[in-house]
């Protein structure tokens, strides 16, 4: 999907993030997290300057353990940067995230995956015997 880089497409980009999200199986909290990572990065690629004609791309992928999506600037020598807010806000919500130049992965299980397998796939500690 290709959208104008403008804050104003961010809700046709949640919408299709929160359609998936539900094919996913994902709860509504799920859901919510992995609109606001994508509201995030958006913001903060519309913050950079650059042309209003500007686009971005945002592919989706629904997999059995849940979402992945990548979003993509068009923008020329764009080099991706979040601030420290943005960047905490993606650690709170998404099971990964990877900023490579001019895209960015965002990676959200299912709770059920999300429960035996941590990030990059390590397997999560158990909240049973885990220490507080």
């Amino acid at each position: 999907m290709s959208v104008p880089l403008r804050t104003e497409f961010i809700a046709t980009l949640r919408t299709m993030a929160a359609s998936l999200g539900a094919d996913a199986g994902f709860s509504i909290d799920e859901i919510d997290d992995l609109r606001l990572a994508i509201s995030e990065v958006v913001s903060s690629l519309a913050d950079m300057e650059g042309s209003p004609e500007d686009r971005i791309a945002a592919s989706f992928d629904l997999h059995d353990a849940g979402v992945t999506v990548t979003i993509t600037t068009d923008r020329q020598g764009a080099m991706i940067e979040l601030d420290e807010l943005a960047a905490t806000i993606l650690d709170s919500v998404v099971d990964r995230y990877d900023i490579d130049g001019a895209n960015v992965t965002l990676v959200k299980l299912a709770s059920e995956t999300a429960t035996t397998t941590g990030s990059a796939g390590h397997p999560a500690a158990d909240p049973a015997t885990s220490e507080a």
